[in-house]
């Protein structure tokens, strides 16, 4: 064996105890981090806080939305912490002469960014809320008619039980 390979071999054995060295130091402070936090009370979940009622069932708490920084705004935050109008730029379409905002992938809908559609058995309608379109119930403004799974338009019933609407 010549000089130089002795060398690397040499450096290649004190690499590879440095290398366990530092895996075992690193097992050992990160289970006296998790001693420590568990000891002081500390969540260490990232899961979010549910809470119980009285009947026992959970319930997620909300976060409230943050609103404009802007003086006197209510609008909520986009981007920086101001809405769009005080100067939150969002991402345009990355397609030549497109100017529509981009939803996923730089991309706008008509570009090919994929929309989520309902889930409700057989409806090809996007989603709106909880993964159901407005037809199937995203909106809690349901039409008061026994059965019906539209929404209300006016005098709390959907169009089709009467309530007038204006073209």
């Amino acid at each position: 064996m010549s000089e130089e390979e002795e060398d690397l071999a040499v450096l290649i054995y004190k690499s590879s105890n440095t290398a366990k060295a530092r895996a075992a130091a690193a097992a050992a402070a990160k289970e006296k981090k998790e001693i420590t936090a568990s000891s002081v009370g500390r969540r260490t979940s990232t899961r979010k806080r549910s809470f119980m009622k009285a009947e026992g069932e959970n319930v997620t708490k909300k976060r409230a939305k943050k609103k404009c920084s802007a003086e006197g705004c209510m609008n909520l935050v986009r981007l920086g912490g101001v809405c769009r109008r005080h100067g939150a730029k969002l991402s345009i379409c990355r397609n030549e002469e497109c100017t529509n905002v981009a939803i996923k992938g730089g991309v706008c809908v008509r570009h090919g960014a994929k929309r989520k559609r309902c889930s409700y058995e057989g409806c090809t309608i996007g989603a709106f809320k909880y993964g159901l379109c407005r037809r199937h119930g995203a909106d809690a403004n349901l039409c008061s008619s026994e059965g019906c799974t539209y929404q209300a338009k006016k005098g709390g019933v959907c169009t089709k039980h009467g309530a007038k609407v204006k073209l």
